[in-house]
């Protein structure tokens, strides 16, 4: 499977979730519960406070709503591939409206960077067994080159009890291993949702010294 079967799967699935959805967490096909409990271990990437930060995958604005509820006074930018996504951001957030891009990473290089990068649960639908796991790499190797300080990405886990047919599920030590190739100041963490962990990427070293 090339890349603009993924894109073009991502677009209709998430298209359907938005034009069905009454909330933000099921626009982009989450619980209300998993979405918060994702965001709350985004944060753990460091302190956002002042900082430029880009939402990959930024949907309708989620995150960016729940910054501001925790009083996070960051310069945020948001992208997605879904025009439907940005479309609705804009208008739910016209404050910060020029902030949020039609743009995909994988396509198209992007040429200014910020201090931390962000993506939570970007690439979780069914492409192929193998494939998934080279796009997810891909991404996170974009997203780390983007980021002055680090990165994190979330991501559906192997270890769920409850799979269903439309999510593919990572194996947690393959991508740890994995990202550790590009990343030698890795962590992660599985401990706050049964079938979710988050890979955090950072640039310095994480030991003191």
């Amino acid at each position: 499977m090339n890349y603009d079967n993924v894109r073009k799967k991502n677009l209709a699935y998430f298209t359907r979730t938005l034009e069905e959805s009454l909330d933000e967490h099921h626009a982009v096909g989450q619980s209300e519960l998993s979405h918060m409990k994702r965001f709350e271990k985004i944060l753990e990437l460091g302190d956002f406070n002042g900082k430029r930060l880009l939402d990959v995958g930024c949907g309708v604005g989620g995150l960016y709503r729940f910054l501001k509820e925790k009083g996070i006074d960051c310069d945020y930018s948001g992208v997605d591939i879904n025009p439907g996504m940005i479309a609705s951001a804009r208008e739910k957030y016209p404050e910060n409206k020029d902030k949020f891009f039609l743009f995909d990473i994988l396509e198209k290089q992007m040429t200014e960077t910020f201090d931390y990068v962000i993506a939570v649960g970007p690439l979780n639908l069914v492409f192929e067994t193998l494939r998934n796991m080279d796009f997810t790499l891909r991404l996170m190797k974009e997203m780390y080159r983007l980021a002055i300080v680090g990165s994190a990405i979330s991501m559906t886990s192997s270890f769920t009890r409850k799979p269903n047919d439309e999510t593919f599920y990572y194996d947690p030590a393959a991508v740890l291993s994995e990202t550790a190739k590009f990343c030698v100041n890795v962590k992660i963490d599985h401990t706050y949702l049964p079938h979710d962990f988050t890979i955090f990427c950072y640039k310095s070293d994480l030991y003191i010294t």
